[in-house]
């Protein structure tokens, strides 16, 4: 029974992780302007290579496709490292503003932690099995 939890784990925290992605993807779609106004509040600003508002529309499509290929299990490893640097980008660029927020970014990025480290078996595209 426990190994069997052990197993199905990746494939309820990849679950997890994509629908963060995916209301993260969706409110930038659909409400780009608290995305906007939240770049605009950061020192990032001053590095981006477009506008904000460019730069929005990435991070609308950026968010979809990993959400995507976490559900579908592509690639789990490296879409999580690609989530865990976002998450880190993330914290970083918006620091300590809203303790709430902070603690649900470090908790999706020690997700993203766990799926690097254990890949996923069960109905992944590309099965790793690093956790039996």
């Amino acid at each position: 029974m426990v190994k069997t939890l052990r197993v199905y784990s990746s494939l309820f925290l990849r679950i997890g992780l994509a629908c963060a992605f995916l209301s993260n993807s969706l409110q930038a779609f659909l409400a780009p302007n608290e995305f906007i106004n939240l770049l605009n509040g950061s020192f990032v600003i001053h590095f981006l290579p477009v506008s904000a508002a460019e730069f929005v529309h990435f991070i609308a499509f950026s968010d979809g496709l990993v959400s995507l290929l976490l559900i579908l299990g592509v690639y789990t490893e490296f879409v999580a490292i690609y989530a865990g640097l976002w998450l880190i980008g993330v914290m970083t660029t918006f620091g300590i503003h809203d303790y709430g927020d902070i603690l649900e970014h470090i908790a999706f990025f020690s997700i993203a932690v766990y799926l690097v480290l254990n890949g996923s078996a069960v109905c992944s595209v590309t099965k790793t099995n690093k956790t039996i």
